[in-house]
């Protein structure tokens, strides 16, 4: 009789470590949340085009990664990446009315595999996103102009 319950409870701690151990493998389950917007950048501004009257700064960069996190939206991960580079543009343009204008902007996804896996990041178009591309990344290269005084 004790082997009985002994037996069955090997059975349920073991299925219950199969559980948690396979609840891991079928991927990432903390949502993705896009890089916050510091208080001094909020005034820095985005452009679609190079502006009049302002002085080139310099260039600068942005970036947001959902590495290990629920795939994000294309408009979600952009809005990381955004508010990324007006960060690095407020510090570049030291207390002045920043504007950045956007030069190159680049997608990396991965393919989501049957078990949650992904495979290695390639870049692609926010069209090709869907059950099985997730995006991974999302990079903004621009220019960081000085329009005046705040």
């Amino acid at each position: 009789m004790n082997t009985k319950i002994v037996s069955h409870t090997h059975k349920v701690v073991i299925g219950a470590t199969l559980a948690l151990f396979m609840a891991g493998c079928f991927g990432p389950t903390v949502p993705y949340v896009p890089k916050e917007l510091e208080k001094q950048a909020r005034s820095v501004t985005v452009a679609k085009s190079t502006p009049y009257n302002c002085r080139l700064l310099g260039e600068a960069e942005g970036q947001d990664d959902a590495e290990g996190k629920i795939g994000p939206s294309y408009e979600k991960i952009r809005e990381g990446a955004l508010n990324d580079l007006r960060n690095t543009a407020a510090d570049v343009a030291h207390g002045k009315r920043a504007l950045v204008a956007p030069t190159h902007e680049k997608l990396m996804c991965s393919s989501v595999g049957f078990f949650g896996g992904r495979s290695t990041p390639f870049e692609c178009t926010p069209n090709a996103l869907g059950k099985k591309v997730v995006a991974q990344s999302y990079r903004i290269h621009a220019q960081v102009f000085d329009c005046g005084e705040k």
